[in-house]
């Protein structure tokens, strides 16, 4: 669901109005009836994006770039664990 913000402020500079509103479309319809009320009013409608929205954005890459480093390991051939045995070490 897309998230907006109504942003209302007066041209006169008393200030202004923040509302979250649940969708884009409320945020607009809003709009127009506070534009009907008063000619005086700037409105504005913002989309925002939720934190988790942000957050699996930002994982939905991290894995992409795992998943093509997996994929350049097996090409390579180099997907073998290295060998861990001592060279200098007494048996």
């Amino acid at each position: 669901m897309m998230k907006s913000l109504l942003i209302i402020s007066a041209l006169n500079g008393m200030g202004g109005y923040e509302i979250e509103m649940p969708t884009m479309k409320d945020c607009l319809a809003a709009r127009v009836s506070i534009m009907e009320q008063s000619t005086d009013v700037k409105t504005l409608c913002v989309p925002s994006v939720s934190d988790t929205d942000k957050m699996e954005k930002f994982f939905g890459i991290f894995m992409a770039m795992v998943e093509r480093l997996k994929e350049i390991e097996i090409e390579s051939g180099s997907n073998r664990l290295p060998s861990r045995e001592c060279n200098n070490c007494e048996k």
